[in-house]
């Protein structure tokens, strides 16, 4: 014996209120994360269900009309709500043409043949579910998880369901003569409304998962980065060097450390504040980072120091990229609101062959040797680069002469 359509329609509205109130309680005000959106999009579909399941019982316009513009409005603000999830601006034209189109077609066929207002009504959903799709497959960030795939496989799997719907209205036509056969027991109709409940409670985890997955990797993030420089912080870039010099180690290659302090960052404290050597660090960062290749990484690695770990970069390259560095720090105006002073930066560099014993065994010995070159520089006079080689068994026999730039 089939179970009851309205039995099915009364779950339908549970299920769509009670997702609707969760995401209401769990999103965060001000946060512009699509989730309070999505709650307003499940509350719409929680009232359409309501009107679906009393058709035949209210006029026409409550039971058809309105429950088709709640629905289509759902999926509309379904759409908006992911856009909003990844920062884009909402297309005003994709999010409401289909709800006009709906409208317009609901006018047009008020008072005739029911089923096409099932057939042309069941294309503008997959047709909506096809825009959702659409924006999902090129959001490159959230595929990297699982949750994504909740969402993207539901939104697929929607659409078929409602394409047979159309096709079984186009061919059974006594079942879906009459607004009474959208709430008989019907076998597509049943189908539709057991997969939609199955589909809606997939597609609205797969979207609050894929918000829970963004705020984890944020959190990381934060966890990793210095908050003033946003570079890696210390405990990031030693996790990081570790890799480096074991990357090294399997590709052979060599592996360059620069060490980098700020000339008398002291005394630009206490001259013009805190605050203006907050600016000078930021600014100092922001020129390091921007000089780096790509597979370079740097991180603050304490006060006014960063490091620069050069993956496969010798002794030569290193020099060249530092002195790249140190004469663009150089060339600069930091501004601090009421006066633009110029800096400098001393750097010390070292260089580890993969078959050296101190890279294999403790990477705070490249760290030392660099720091070794850096008060050389800064014996030196400052604004200088200064290089010291960690001595390695192997074909390193002696370790070389200083080098001084």
């Amino acid at each position: 014996m089939l179970l009851d359509n309205r039995t099915l329609l009364f779950s339908l509205t549970m299920i769509s209120a009670l997702v609707a109130l969760s995401l209401a309680v769990v999103s965060r005000s001000g946060r512009r994360d699509g989730l309070r959106i999505w709650a307003g999009a499940m509350g719409l579909e929680s009232l359409g269900w309501v009107l679906i399941s009393v058709r035949g019982m209210v006029p026409d316009a409550l039971s058809i009309l309105a429950p088709n513009l709640l629905m289509v409005g759902a999926q509309a603000l379904k759409l908006v709500a992911v856009y909003e999830f990844r920062g884009l601006p909402w297309p005003r034209w994709r999010c409401l043409l289909p709800v006009l189109a709906m409208f317009l077609l609901l006018a047009e066929l008020q008072y005739g043949d029911f089923r096409h207002r099932l057939i042309f009504g069941s294309l503008i959903y997959a047709g909506q579910m096809l825009l959702l799709v659409e924006i999902l497959r090129t959001d490159t960030v959230a595929k990297q998880g699982r949750a994504w795939w909740l969402l993207f496989g539901s939104m697929v799997a929607t659409i078929p369901i409602f394409i047979l719907r159309a096709l079984a209205a186009l061919v059974s036509a006594e079942s879906f003569a009459t607004v009474e056969g959208t709430v008989a027991p019907n076998a597509v109709q049943m189908l539709m409304f057991v997969c939609v409940i199955a589909l809606d409670i997939l597609g609205s985890l797969g979207f609050i998962l894929m918000e829970k997955e963004r705020s984890d990797f944020e959190l990381r993030a934060l966890a990793m980065t210095d908050f003033l420089t946003k570079a890696l912080n210390r405990r990031a870039f030693t996790m990081r060097s570790e890799q480096e010099v074991a990357a090294a180690q399997r590709s052979g290659a060599p592996l360059a450390l620069l060490i980098i302090d700020i000339d008398h960052f002291k005394q630009i404290n206490d001259k013009y504040g805190h605050a203006a050597g907050d600016t000078v660090l930021e600014e100092v960062a922001r020129t390091i980072t921007g000089g780096v290749r790509t597979q370079d990484t740097v991180g603050r690695y304490g006060g006014e120091e960063f490091g620069v770990l050069l993956p496969a970069t010798d002794q030569a390259g290193a020099l060249v990229l530092a002195e790249k560095l140190r004469k663009a720090v150089a060339a600069k105006q930091y501004d601090l609101g009421h006066e633009s002073i110029s800096v400098t930066i001393s750097t010390g560099i070292t260089v580890c062959a993969a078959t050296c014993a101190q890279c294999r065994s403790n990477i705070n010995q490249l760290v030392d040797e660099a720091d070794q070159a850096l008060y050389q520089a800064k014996r030196e006079g400052r604004n200088r680069t200064a290089v010291k080689p960690v001595w390695c068994a192997g074909p390193m026999r002696q370790p070389l002469a200083w080098t001084k730039t």
